[in-house]
């Protein structure tokens, strides 16, 4: 099925705008990753009982991975393409969509996740390291695999493709579609990347076969896509200027982080839907799903700049606050956005660990308030390289404080307590810890947002259950 429609992109809390928005809903666009919960020894299964809830709501169904990108030189992680096959096949959807983009490094002799979404190298080298990965990853899912145009803070370089041009050899090169995220390409223009509409006028218009819109916010002197409100005029112009020029085009989707669900406003989601409804003029009926066939394509000689491998642990390293070592480390580091990196970065990682960690998260902060979290935080990200899954990011924390021992009282019962409630929703089995402090008194005055006064001490056995 692939005549799907307008609707949502489901993240974690959105269950109130999508029962307000029911009648709506052509289609639920999921992110599988955020389903997975990855165990101690290392399997990952699905959330079951999100999945069920998903699947009584109306329309079609999409999958958008957000932690597998095929934009770099490094492969595509086959484990997390087996299990996206997997439940893409659970869930009949047309086709599978990725981000252009890279978050793992490796190269001279290391290997790192970034803990963010970065760039790959826009050259023809660059060309053929994505087309790889995009290739890989296809050949092993069970539907089409769509390639999402990523945001960009960098300047754009006189030693790269114009980003037009990179996502269309990209997308001949390996046969695939395309997702065209109108907030992304509207974000790079504002931050001085070039024209939004030369850029669309520039893809193979007929293999996109999915847009989104997003809202952003201003920060530092960049626009950011932050996935935080509602799409403005300029993206609602955008969009009406570009809907009519995709003929292939099955889905239009709103997407919203989940730090933002709490500000939304449900009538004006459902005004926004009906505003893309009405700006998309589609035929009563598409034909069937047109997947194109891979260009010809030759390895070449290297252009004879900084080649992709280089390109990926330059910015990555400096994007976690690495000092520039190389020529390209150093010209890299010059450009303002790396420090916008790194911030974005440790605010990724801090909204992890808030979510994993939630009870010690609120000690450290009320203890030490904004700025000293900030640095127990910024020292963190300097001394642990990112970790995929929450879990894994809250077990590498919690290690980390044991050895840096921050003046925080109770924060090792704390950190007990959340460390076991995570397994106890992760491995679904029972687990009892063993505390100093009266664990009522803690879990009391941190729900209520204040630090506890003078708490039973003792030995405490708390038996932790699923529910």
């Amino acid at each position: 099925m692939t005549q799907l429609g307008v609707g949502l992109t489901y993240v974690p809390g959105l269950d109130r705008i999508l029962d307000a928005c029911a009648d709506l809903l052509e289609v639920v666009e999921i992110e599988p990753q955020t389903l997975w919960r990855i165990r101690a020894d290392g399997t990952i299964s699905t959330d079951e009982e999100v999945l069920r809830r998903l699947a009584d709501l109306p329309g079609g169904r999409l999958l958008h991975g957000v932690g597998n990108p095929v934009g770099g030189s490094r492969l595509p992680d086959p484990r997390n393409t087996a299990l996206v096959g997997e439940l893409a096949e659970r869930l009949g959807v047309p086709w599978v969509s990725e981000h252009l983009a890279f978050n793992q490094v490796d190269a001279r002799g290391e290997s790192f996740h970034t803990g963010f979404m970065l760039p790959p190298r826009q050259t023809p080298a660059g060309v053929r390291s994505a087309v790889r990965s995009v290739r890989a990853m296809a050949e092993e899912l069970p539907v089409p695999l769509a390639v999402e145009i990523g945001a960009n803070y960098l300047r754009p370089r006189n030693d790269e493709l114009a980003d037009g041009a990179f996502v269309r050899q990209v997308a001949e090169g390996s046969g695939c579609g395309l997702l065209l995220d109108l907030h992304n390409v509207l974000t790079n223009q504002r931050n001085g990347r070039g024209s939004a509409d030369e850029l669309i006028a520039a893809l193979p218009l007929d293999r996109v076969w999915e847009v989104h819109l997003a809202g952003g916010l201003d920060h530092r002197g960049y626009w950011l896509d932050a996935h935080h409100g509602l799409p403005d005029e300029d993206l609602m112009a955008l969009a009406e200027r570009t809907l009519p020029l995709l003929p292939a085009l099955r889905a239009v989707l709103f997407e919203v982080t989940p730090s933002a669900v709490p500000e939304l406003d449900a009538q004006a989601v459902r005004t926004v839907l009906t505003r893309l409804d009405t700006l998309w003029d589609r035929p009563e009926k598409l034909p069937p799903l047109s997947v194109p066939r891979p260009a010809r394509h030759t390895e070449g000689p290297d252009d004879g700049t900084a080649s992709p491998e280089d390109w990926e642990y330059a910015l990555g390293s400096l994007a976690l606050g690495r000092e520039p070592a190389t020529p390209l480390d150093r010209e890299l580091a010059a450009d303002p956005a790396i420090g916008l990196l790194r911030e974005l970065i440790t605010e990724a990682r801090g909204g992890s660990l808030a979510g994993a960690l939630p009870n010690a998260m609120r000690l450290l902060f009320l203890t030490l308030g904004a700025a000293g979290l900030r640095d127990v935080l910024d020292a963190y990200s300097s001394a642990e390289t990112p970790r995929l899954f929450a879990s894994e990011e809250a077990s590498a924390f919690a290690r980390h404080l044991s050895r840096v021992r921050p003046e925080v009282p109770w924060l090792e019962d704390v950190l007990a307590l959340d460390l076991g409630l995570l397994h106890v929703r992760l491995e679904g089995s029972p687990r009892t810890v063993s505390l100093t402090t009266d664990p009522n008194a803690l879990l009391a005055a941190l729900g209520a947002g204040r630090l506890p006064v003078a708490p039973p001490r003792g030995e405490f056995q708390v038996h932790l259950v699923d529910g």
